[in-house]
């Protein structure tokens, strides 16, 4: 090969230098500074997430409900004041509990903390709607508090992990990382919006953590711990179940490892509910409060295929809530089977240690696909359900560039209409072009390993994203279609979120092939 081929092969292979997140971590390599790289990550994320919490959040002076803000503060101010056997019976039409009981504790022990410092700001029913600086203060730190606990150590153990890229070098992993916190959904969210969703998503990823170290039992603990936080992360439930079965087919003692495994959830599950265990009642007051059916199939305008639908099939209107909870449960599992069984036969095939990385990579792809399957076609889906599939998705950013950073920015876009009605226009605008700038989209100079026609497609979709951000700006819309912008924003966005799950489902298939072919190269 000419010195000329050889030079062109290894630019177009390794990460191009124009993408301002590769230039920041290799002048750090440059200078010596490896040191710096991950303190300085941690402290400019901090910085971007009590920058947004500058910014307004669900319900903020909106009485007589409010929003999700109050919500998570009353669920303070009930646990913090009443015993557990009322938590979930207390004044349900004022936001009653409706998470599961880690939600409950971790409300108990941020209402305890709050009620220690200023009683005032969860004072049983005189509270409510409290909004002083002091107590917005108080909550916004709680979740940034909460997120560097849980969620935050475990994305900086995993990434640090060799199994999770086909490139793992220290400037790859400490960009993968950059990017990871920097995600632009989960801050506006949490620290826009505001939830408590880093919690839940650190549970799972600590879970991926544990499944990269072959610590099964302690996996199975912390999905379980993300199941009993957020019943949400039911969306994951399958792609794992079916990634620990075949753990326990593999191994010479798979029998004694499912034993464990069952042992372990059935133990921390009953822990978690250990104040209510007693009582069947409270046990099905639970149920009912964490799966309201009732709610119908899909909250406001989301970017999923029901709601898509519903543009011209008034499903509905033709079909009570049973027949929908039927269909929606059908198509779903329809949606993520082909990739649990895939995941499930390739594990099983692949053996123990060296081959771990295939395996983890595999289960992220198929974390990825369940939870958007999840998303596109099951029943009451939430704009910010979008968030479950976007965090395998960052941590496959090693192996899919261009793919994850069109992903994030499309999923961005879908909740243009939800943090409109927060406030949120001046976050989302800064976040969207940074996160441009950042992950290379195309506002940035192309990256040399983006195809072609992948570049000119983004290009489209972000044309059509401007433009219909530019309409609902300037042109106001007719009275017979008020929804109109926020209708074409479901539509364009279901149909890249179907291509996306096409796009992950096919790349979970032929991994294990292209990991082959790649290892045929390297000892060629």
């Amino acid at each position: 090969m000419s010195p000329k081929r050889r030079t062109a092969k290894t630019a177009a292979a390794r990460p191009t230098e124009v993408v301002p997140a590769y230039r920041w971590i290799r002048f750090l390599k440059q200078q010596d500074a490896r040191g710096v790289a991950l303190p300085a990550t941690l402290l400019f994320s901090l910085l971007v997430r009590w920058c947004v919490a500058l910014h307004g959040y669900s319900g903020f002076q909106d009485p007589p409900m409010h929003g999700d803000y109050e919500a998570q503060r009353h669920w303070m101010e009930i646990t913090a004041h009443l015993p557990a056997s009322e938590w979930y019976f207390y004044d349900l039409q004022y936001w009653g509990l409706d998470y599961p009981p880690l939600t409950a504790f971790q409300s108990w022990l941020c209402g305890r903390v709050a009620s220690w410092i200023d009683p005032t700001w969860v004072a049983l029913d005189s509270s409510r709607g409290i909004e002083t600086h002091e107590s917005k203060l108080f909550m916004r730190a709680s979740v940034v508090a909460l997120e560097f606990i849980v969620y935050v150590p475990a994305v900086v153990l995993l990434l640090g992990a060799r199994q999770m890229g086909s490139a793992s070098s220290w400037t790859t992993r400490q960009v993968a990382l950059l990017t990871v916190l920097l995600q632009p959904c989960l801050l506006l969210v949490d620290h826009g919006h505001f939830q408590y969703n880093s919690v839940m998503l650190g549970f799972l990823v600590w879970a991926l953590y544990f499944a990269a170290q072959q610590r099964y039992v302690l996996m199975a603990i912390s999905f379980s711990c993300a199941l009993l936080f957020k019943q949400m992360a039911l969306y994951y439930a399958p792609a794992v179940f079916a990634f620990l079965l075949a753990k326990c087919f593999q191994r010479q003692h798979g029998l004694a490892l499912f034993v464990k495994l069952g042992l372990a959830v059935a133990g921390t599950f009953g822990v978690a509910l250990l104040p209510w265990i007693r009582s069947p009642d409270q046990l099905y007051q639970i149920l009912v409060r964490v799966f309201p059916v009732a709610r119908g199939l899909y909250e406001d305008k989301v970017a999923n295929i029901w709601c898509a639908l519903n543009v011209a099939v008034k499903l509905r209107d033709m079909f009570g809530v049973r027949t929908l909870l039927r269909m929606a449960t059908a198509a779903t599992s329809l949606a993520f089977l082909p990739s649990c069984i895939h995941l499930f036969i390739s594990t099983r095939r692949l053996g123990a240690g060296t081959a771990d990385s295939g395996s983890l990579r595999l289960l992220c792809y198929a974390l990825l696909n369940t939870s958007l399957a999840f998303f596109l076609f099951s029943f009451q889906v939430h704009e910010k359900s979008i968030l479950l599939p976007l965090a395998p998705a960052l941590l496959l950013a090693i192996d899919e560039h261009w793919a994850v950073s069109w992903f994030v920015q499309t999923a961005l876009f879908s909740m243009y209409p939800l943090l409109f009605r927060d406030g949120l226009q001046l976050p989302y605008c800064v976040l969207a072009v940074g996160w441009s700038l950042l992950r290379s989209c195309p506002a940035c100079p192309s990256d040399k390993r983006t195809p072609r026609l992948v570049v000119l497609l983004q290009w489209l979709s972000t044309l059509a994203m401007v433009a219909i951000h530019a309409m609902h700006a300037l042109v106001p819309p007719p009275s017979s279609l008020p929804d109109i912008y926020v209708v074409a924003n479901v539509l364009l966005s279901c149909a890249m979120f179907a291509f996306f799950f096409v796009y992950f489902n096919y790349r979970q298939f032929t991994l294990l092939h292209s990991m082959h072919a790649q290892a045929k190269v390297k000892t060629a």
